[in-house]
């Protein structure tokens, strides 16, 4: 929890974001500040109105940080299944009051299926993964299902890019 409390009212100067700031129309991207093994940082940038799948963070630790924008956040008990890609039932989500700039949130093995939805934006988050995440899983509540989806970037240390999955990039030392 110490990355947490650091993280707690951080505002990090626009122009430091400003390499990492790439949004696109009606969705979000996923822009890569810093990986090495044991950490990744990456920068979301929301349009307004865009949510995030229902999804978990395949066991990994996250926090984000906003940095604009407001969000709802939504969180979802497992209730049966959804730990590997097949039946997946989940629990009525638990709606906390929107949240804003300087808010931290914490994501662990625990509790980490939740969807992220902008409610006013465009918006940023930074986020830190206690280890690189390459995949997580999505899911479906109406179908009762999940699946594994690769997770991809959108630009790589301030420089766009077609979109490239985790695994093509290299470590930074």
């Amino acid at each position: 929890m110490k990355v947490g409390r650091r993280l707690e009212g951080v505002r990090v100067r626009p122009e430091s974001l400003g390499p990492f700031l790439h949004f696109k129309r009606g969705r979000y991207t996923r822009n890569l500040v810093y990986r090495d093994s044991r950490f990744e940082v990456v920068v979301n940038c929301w349009d307004c109105g865009v949510s995030s799948p229902i999804h978990d963070h395949s066991d990994q630790e996250c926090w984000f940080s906003i940095q604009a924008g407001t969000f709802q956040l939504e969180d979802y008990p497992l209730l049966a299944g959804g730990k590997a890609p097949g039946y997946a039932l989940l629990g009525p989500p638990s709606i906390a009051e929107s949240v804003g700039l300087g808010h931290v949130d914490y994501r662990g093995r625990l509790d980490s299926i939740h969807r992220v939805c902008v409610l006013e934006g465009p918006a940023v988050s930074l986020h830190v993964y206690a280890a690189p995440v390459e995949e997580c899983l999505v899911f479906d509540v109406r179908r009762q299902r999940c699946a594994p989806r690769r997770l991809c970037y959108h630009s790589v240390f301030g420089r766009p890019v077609d979109t490239r999955p985790p695994s093509q990039v290299p470590d930074r030392p």
